[in-house]
């Protein structure tokens, strides 16, 4: 009679466990689906995007709700404020721009938190930073970190290369030799990125137009014609 009574509370517990354990798997399921459904349409980094991008902010804002401590989706909420990049500096007269680049950086920041090896995150930050005019007031620390992730990812090419040249960050040596990679890629691999240099250079503060100079003479001089003449 024990022997039976043992076994039938094994077999309960047993039940027991299964059931818990649907349970777990169910609630996570929905989880994940519930942050798949609102998940934004917009998910990469290049500029042909850009013009969705803004629509799908609060789908994505929703999808990173759901998600919590998923730093994809938080990752895809920052990249949803691509759109205020099209400069490099600060809009100062324009207090809804600044409240919006404030509120990106916080959204940055909480992906960054989550997902400390995403570059695009880094570089998006970055821009943000230069928005709000602090890019040139301190080391370009977010706009380091990535090279650091994303050295290799040519499709932040444009937009790092531009912040690059209007950051005080160029004066050090080790930074420049970052620099110099993204634009040895451009000339030697990537010259459908060339606009990238001529954007960069027209955008560039004076230092960050020399730097442009001495590295393309050293690369590629035939490449020094095709820039726009100084001001």
């Amino acid at each position: 009679m024990s022997i039976r009574f043992n076994t039938l509370a094994s077999h309960d517990l047993f039940r027991h466990i299964i059931i818990l354990f649907a349970v777990v798997l169910g609630c996570q399921a929905i989880w994940i689906l519930t942050a798949e459904f609102s998940r934004s349409s917009s998910r990469d980094f290049a500029g042909n995007a850009r013009s969705a991008i803004a629509a799908n902010r609060k789908a994505a804002a929703l999808a990173a709700s759901f998600g919590v401590l998923r730093g994809d989706l938080w990752g895809e909420y920052a990249l949803t404020y691509l759109n205020l990049l099209q400069r490099v500096g600060p809009d100062s007269g324009n207090v809804e721009a600044s409240q919006t680049a404030e509120q990106a950086r916080n959204v940055a920041d909480r992906a960054l938190a989550l997902a400390p090896h995403d570059a695009r995150i880094w570089l998006a930050l970055a821009g943000i930073e230069a928005q709000l005019g602090s890019l040139k007031d301190k080391p370009a620390g977010a706009l380091l970190m990535s090279y650091y992730t994303g050295a290799n990812e040519t499709e932040l090419i444009p937009l790092r290369l531009r912040l690059a040249v209007n950051s005080n960050a160029l004066a050090d040596g080790d930074f420049q030799q970052l620099v110099r990679h993204d634009i040895k890629t451009i000339i030697t691999r990537k010259p459908e990125l060339t606009p990238a240099i001529l954007a960069a250079y027209r955008d560039a503060l004076p230092f960050g137009r020399q730097f442009l100079e001495e590295t393309l003479k050293e690369i590629d001089p035939s490449f020094l014609a095709k820039l726009a003449p100084k001001d």
